[in-house]
């Protein structure tokens, strides 16, 4: 059954600061998409649904709305036309837009699409040990690249391990 905006707590999505993410989904990748993402135990940090013609990604905690994807029929899917990032967190720094883009496209590839895509770790942020600001993050743990690595695209060289919680 699809996620909806009444599956879980939440926040409505207020203003927002364009994020340089741009994508194009096949139907079958739309499908996986629209179905979204109920959080079903506490490692699971995002709540995700599709409100047509928007995509909503919402902490699981606390409900507040972190980014909106605006989708639009291309072909025999969709295309990301506008993506925002909350006004809450949205930091006035090129930087850090371009570092959510890539946070948000490891979100909607790994969590949605289930695809093997390695986590965009920032740079210049210490951790105690690996893995540690991606499961705060995303509740994954997948292989991790330096953001900006791979020519900028988080998914180059993914490997084909599964998620930390496919393995019980």
């Amino acid at each position: 059954m699809a996620a909806t905006a009444a599956s879980w707590k939440r926040e409505p999505f207020g203003d927002g600061v364009p994020l340089p993410f741009a994508a194009t989904y096949s139907a079958a990748q739309f499908a996986r998409i629209a179905e979204g993402l109920v959080p079903e135990q506490m490692e699971d940090k995002w709540f995700i649904f599709h409100e047509s013609p928007y995509l909503f990604l919402h902490r699981s905690w606390t409900g507040l709305p972190v980014y909106r994807l605006t989708l639009a029929p291309r072909g025999d899917g969709v295309v990301v036309v506008e993506a925002l990032w909350s006004s809450t967190f949205a930091k006035d720094d090129p930087a850090a837009r371009e570092y959510e883009a890539r946070l948000l496209d490891f979100l909607v590839a790994a969590l949605l699409l289930r695809q093997p895509t390695p986590f965009p770790r920032p740079s210049g942020v210490g951790e105690p040990a690996p893995g540690v600001i991606q499961h705060h993050v995303a509740g994954t743990a997948l292989p991790e690249v330096a953001a900006g690595a791979n020519g900028g695209s988080p998914r180059a060289g993914a490997s084909a391990k599964k998620p930390w919680w496919r393995f019980w």
